[in-house]
């Protein structure tokens, strides 16, 4: 247990409370500190802290809890909302238990897009009142923030160094209004105040600040929901799912020269943002601290305010284009003709431009097709005949052949001359036109699965002209493979392979699905003495950490790694293997004992008993019994060898 510890101020970063135990404690050296407060040797104090559990363990239950600590002393508020949920895990346990190599702050920025600045900074007027109120000079969290050259409450410019012997405060970090070279800071000349010109960084800070109030249970997956259905009910969402960037762009852009709010963000819109992805998942985004800066914009751009942003609940959701039926038959010699027969609708969506509908009647063969767009829901369009199906076919050839003219049969058949000489043309000649046959292929197939479409003459030779097509594409393309037979002719390609399988495996070229596969037991054998190599190297080693699953793996071929978590059932002798070689607490606390001996020394710490050791590392307090005994066993015998 700690014998002191500061108390903690208002909006006091971190790193202001670590120099403030480090000035109560009298250390020469803050990698002195660094050791009393998180057991490792540092000459920095960084933005985060690493191995917080070891400082949690030494100050009273009561003191203050590790979530409010993060909350409210360091810029985790601001972090946490933007962490995917499968990285969270690993940033947390570098902060806890200093897991990991990876430098925490990098995920506020560098360079020009840093969320903080690199020189602390300080306003004369808080140290004044800090030092009024509580004794003594803090660090404040907002001044650091980099977007931010004055006190958004007082309005003076931020202070970086004294203003007489040139020393700046990250050298020596500031406990009272007094520097070292006896000039009080609070008499700096302030100049003027700077409300209206830091008017927009204000209104940044505060929805900062909102954003802090619910990052505790904020989770990135809930901004990018919310924002999902802010961005549909404000019409920038296509039928597709696919974002309207050209106008949404185009309004962000503006939003942000209006509320001169452009020179938060360094980079060009619209050559950044050429994907969906970028604004909804952030994975091509270089530093999370760009993407808090620009979330924190795109939500007070969709609702006003972040606050706003996270309270509204609205719901998104698109009217189904062309209803949800029944649809009516339009042809006349149907005996269903304008009655709602049609019950099914094959939507097809043409990559966000537009929706088409493709209908067929079950009882005349009659197909048509219409187009459905978002903005035009409510007016009725004209349909596009597909084909006029066997019924009225059949009475066009009944009709023809009892020698009826062109104008006879158009009477009888509620059609036009016109329409009926091409019909009887295209009967000796069909046509070639591919966007109709595939229509009448997706439409037909469709229906057919369903058992909702008569079988009609056209669909009764489908297969053996789908199969002639087939022959044909493969006569022409020799050599051509299976994936790229698919790839030119998506649609014949599948619908074949669904209902004619047999004969496409018989034409087919040979597919290269199954030509190599792993031998498993092979690589279970091979992967097993890889792990046993990587295991025995680690253990001569002699890591300071304890040897755990993925220690052993990360030091075998990465391959192994990639198998085991894709399919572990196959490779069941390198599993068992991975799980004998893993090092238990109690084996990592007897080979960790020499180095704890060895850190006691070096710090003049006694070392006689294992209570000693147990003071010293609060990990040994853990132990059982049985391990106490083996633990002094082992003290003793290190002790007896010096």
């Amino acid at each position: 247990m700690l014998g002191q510890f500061p108390i903690l101020y208002p909006d006091e970063d971190f790193r202001s409370i670590v120099y403030r135990y480090h000035v109560l404690s009298g250390n020469r050296d803050l990698s002195d500190t660094n050791f009393e407060l998180f057991n490792r040797k540092s000459y920095k104090n960084t933005v985060f802290p690493r191995n917080l559990s070891y400082l949690i363990d030494r100050v009273p239950s009561d003191f203050i809890s590790v979530e409010k600590l993060l909350h409210n002393h360091t810029y985790f508020c601001w972090l946490r909302p933007f962490v995917p949920t499968e990285r969270f895990d690993s940033i947390l346990d570098e902060i806890m238990f200093n897991k990991g190599e990876s430098n925490i702050a990098i995920l506020l920025g560098k360079g020009r897009g840093r969320l903080l600045v690199e020189d602390y900074r300080h306003c004369p007027v808080c140290i004044a009142n800090d030092y009024e109120s509580y004794g003594e000079v803090y660090l404040h969290r907002k001044h650091q923030l980099s977007f931010l050259t004055c006190c958004p409450e007082h309005g003076y410019e931020l202070l970086t160094h004294c203003a007489k012997c040139g020393e700046k405060f990250e050298n020596r970090l500031v406990t009272s209004p007094q520097c070292m070279c006896g000039f009080d800071i609070t008499k700096t000349d302030r100049g003027e105040q700077h409300f209206d010109d830091i008017k927009s960084k204000q209104e940044i800070l505060q929805n900062f600040e909102q954003l802090t109030k619910y990052s505790r249970e904020l989770h990135f997956e809930d901004i990018l929901f919310k924002m999902r259905n802010i961005l549909g009910i404000k019409g920038y969402m296509k039928y597709s799912g696919r974002i309207d960037r050209k106008n949404l762009m185009k309004d962000f852009s503006s939003y942000l020269a209006a509320s001169n709010y452009n020179q938060f963000l360094n980079i060009d819109l619209k050559s950044q943002m050429k994907t969906d992805a970028f604004i909804l998942s952030g994975n091509q985004v270089k530093s999370i601290m760009f993407y808090i800066m620009f979330y924190i914009l795109f939500m007070m751009f969709l609702s006003g305010s972040v606050e706003e942003f996270l309270i509204d609940n609205s719901a998104f959701s698109i009217p189904i284009p062309f209803g949800n039926g029944p649809w009516i038959c339009h042809n006349s010699v149907c005996p269903e003709f304008n009655q709602p027969i049609i019950r099914k609708c094959i939507r097809v969506d043409h990559q966000g431009k537009y929706i088409s509908g493709l209908f067929g009647c079950p009882s005349c063969g009659f197909s048509f097709a219409k187009r459905w767009r978002l903005e035009d829901q409510g007016k009725e369009k004209p349909y596009a005949i597909l084909t006029m199906g066997n019924l009225w076919h059949s009475a066009l050839i009944d009709l023809h052949s009892k020698g009826l003219s062109n104008t006879q049969i158009a009477k009888e058949l509620n059609s036009s001359p016109g329409q009926i000489k091409v019909a009887l043309t295209r009967m000796q000649e069909p046509r070639s036109d591919k966007r109709i046959s595939q229509s009448l292929n997706i439409l037909w197939s469709s229906l057919n699965a369903n058992s909702e479409v008569a079988s009609t003459s056209e669909a009764v030779g489908q297969s053996n002209e789908n199969r002639a097509r087939i022959i044909e594409l493969l006569r022409k393309n020799v050599g051509i493979t299976r994936t790229e037979l698919a790839r030119k002719h998506n649609h014949l390609y599948h619908k074949m392979l669904r209902e004619d399988r047999e004969w496409m495996e018989q034409v087919l070229p040979s597919s290269k699905k199954n030509r190599v596969r792993n031998d498993w037991e092979r690589l279970d054998n091979q992967y097993s003495n890889d792990v046993v190599v990587a295991a025995d190297e680690l253990y001569r080693r002699n890591p300071s950490e304890q040897i755990k699953k993925y220690t052993i793996l990360a030091h075998a071929p990465k391959i192994i790694k990639k198998h085991i978590e894709k399919a572990p059932e196959k490779l069941p002798q390198t599993i068992e293997l991975l799980k004998s070689r893993v090092e238990t607490d109690a084996q990592y606390l007897l080979r960790h004992l020499p180095v704890i001996i060895s850190q006691m020394n070096k710090y003049n710490k006694k070392v006689s008993s294992l209570e000693n050791i147990k003071t010293f590392s609060p990990m040994y307090r853990k132990s059982t019994e049985e391990l106490d005994e083996q633990l002094t066993k082992q003290l003793n015998y290190l002790l007896r060898k010096g």
